[in-house]
Formats: structure tokens, sequence, C-alpha cells
């Protein structure tokens, strides 16, 4: 049963944008062998999907969203890391990021501990931490799949902000 703040959590344009990401994830893992589980329960949760197969278990956190135009990166909300990170630790659990990113027609990530190791790319020491956001190079990620025309422009009618002039991998 959907309440009130719950249509109006799914009413906004970033959260219809987030929905698509995480369901092309979703086929593309189960495509891919991996059972993809969900939370059941409406509002805030600790992580997107727990994935299994019959050798592994980890978390997928998916963030649809576009490279930054002027840094080879794209970043988190540091509050969301910190929260990975704590879940990370007290579950001993693998979590992967996963950046569906519709400029440049990609889903690209990499598992959060190679994330976090120290690098300089272009004059710049990631991670990289500015304005509550965590920043984490493009050169660290592994493209995962190629995103369809279709997809990229149904992600794009929910885009806030103009992302023309992405950085390209």
């Amino acid at each position: 049963m959907e309440t009130k703040q719950t249509s109006l959590w799914n009413s906004k344009k970033q959260v219809k944008k987030g929905n698509i990401g995480e369901q092309i994830v979703k086929a593309h893992l189960e495509n891919n062998g991996l059972i993809v589980y969900k939370p059941l329960t409406d509002g805030s949760h600790p992580f997107d999907n727990l994935c299994a197969n019959d050798r592994e278990i980890f978390i997928v956190e998916v963030k649809t969203k576009e490279a930054r135009a002027y840094y080879p990166d794209t970043g988190i909300n540091i509050q969301h890391f910190n929260r990975y990170m704590e879940v990370k630790k007290k579950h001993n659990i693998k979590i992967y990021l996963f950046f569906v990113d519709a400029a440049n027609a990609k889903i690209y990530g990499e598992e959060l501990d190679n994330l976090i190791k120290p690098v300089k790319v272009k004059g710049n020491q990631y991670p990289l931490n500015q304005n509550e956001i965590i920043y984490f190079p493009l050169e660290n990620m592994k493209i995962i799949a190629e995103l369809s025309q279709a997809q990229c422009n149904l992600i794009k009618v929910y885009n806030t902000k103009n992302y023309i002039g992405a950085s390209k991998f």
C-alpha cells in the first residue's frame, strides 16, 4: 500500500531516473546469472541490491548519474559512502558501486575497496572529497555494459542538470 509520503517520493524526477538505472542494472545482473534481492519495505534502506549466485554474495549500489563534465570522475554523497563503509565493515561483505551514465551510454563501476585506493589523476588526488561528495576517477572503474540509445533517452527525460560535454571514457 503506497502512502502519500511514498507517493510524493516516487514522483520526484531523480527517483524516477534512479529507478530506471536500477532496473537496467538488475536486468544486466540477472542476465549474467545472478539472483538480485531488493528491499520490500518502503522508505530508506542501507543498500539497493543484495546479489548472489552459488559462489558469492555481495551488495550492488546503483547511481544513475553522469560523470562530471570537467573532471574525469564521478561521485556519491559522503553520507551514503560512510553508510556503505559501515555496512561493509560490520558484515564483511563486498560492495560494488555501479554508475548508469546516459551521457556516455555506459554502465561502469567497481568494488568499493578498489575505488578507495589512493591514486593521482590529472593533478587531483583521489578519492576526492568536495562539498559533501566523494569522487572516484573513471580510470579506476570497469565498463560493465553499454546502454542502448533508447535507454539513454529514457534516462535523459529525468535529467535535472545539463550534462553536455560529460567526461568520456
